[in-house]
């Protein structure tokens, strides 16, 4: 597949044949901005102008009769430029608790910091002697792209950054620590871990953001597939307590009182 150019869609959107594009464009984005939507009511007409900008593309001297290919740039590149307009008013937008359960999920995992693997039945064999070295490789591997993700704008480029990062994680731990194929039995249990040993900030606001944002076809893929990994562990560390691990109810409370003493 032909790498996404972004800079070659702006330079298009410049050229005088778009204009009427760029119009569309313009007044969507002034009369978006001038109320404060329910995010129900962001999706919906965001999702609805890019559907209706679309088909104006299609009939745009600039891109009709072009290959799909380069069509399809085009609309990745429209949705990455409202998206990047927009940013700031659709990001844990006031209308969601997403801020609340980005902090409330945060101090979580503070909290919870003392996990280790065999607590979420990670499996060990003969092949993960080397777990531990695994592991911290792992865990700054998904810190350093989970902070990069806080870098950009476009739910697109925020997807890429998940997808980067459980691949590395999933390839890594795959030979390492199940000497075998890993499913996404063995795998969420994985992520989890290391999700809890990043514990990066704003994770909820940036998952939510690339559900509602990214085009849902764009989800229907590999990179889809980790987003829904990472939201099944936001949604496990949010209920997680002693009944969600492999833990005695008096290490657990042991270990929750002597972290509480630390913090």
């Amino acid at each position: 597949k032909p790498k996404f150019d972004y800079r070659r869609f702006l330079e298009q959107m410049r050229h005088r044949s778009s204009a009427p594009i760029a119009r569309y464009l313009k007044s969507f984005l002034r009369e978006f901005s001038k109320k404060a939507w329910a995010v129900n009511e962001q999706i919906r007409i965001i999702h609805d102008f890019l559907e209706f900008i679309e088909g104006k593309m299609h009939e745009c001297d600039q891109w009709r009769g072009v290959s799909e290919a380069e069509f399809d740039n085009a609309r990745e590149g429209m949705e990455k430029l409202v998206m990047n307009r927009l940013f700031g008013e659709t990001f844990c937008s006031s209308t969601t608790d997403d801020a609340e359960r980005d902090e409330i999920t945060h101090q979580k995992i503070q909290i919870f910091r003392w996990i280790k693997e065999e607590h979420l039945d990670i499996p060990t064999t003969a092949n993960n002697e080397s777990y531990f070295e695994f592991a911290q490789k792992a865990c700054w591997c998904l810190l350093l792209e989970l902070l990069k993700m806080n870098n950009y704008r476009a739910p697109r480029d925020k997807l890429i950054c998940i997808l980067n990062c459980c691949i590395v994680i999933f390839s890594m731990f795959r030979g390492a620590v199940l000497g075998e194929a890993a499913g996404a039995d063995k795998f969420l249990p994985i992520l989890i871990y290391v999700v809890i040993k990043a514990n990066p900030e704003q994770l909820v606001s940036n998952v939510q953001y690339i559900s509602r944002f990214r085009h849902p076809s764009r989800l229907e893929s590999e990179a889809g597939y980790y987003l829904t990994n990472l939201m099944g562990v936001i949604s496990f560390l949010e209920r997680m307590d002693a009944s969600s691990l492999s833990i005695s109810r008096e290490e657990f409370d042991a270990s929750i009182s002597r972290t509480l003493e630390e913090l």
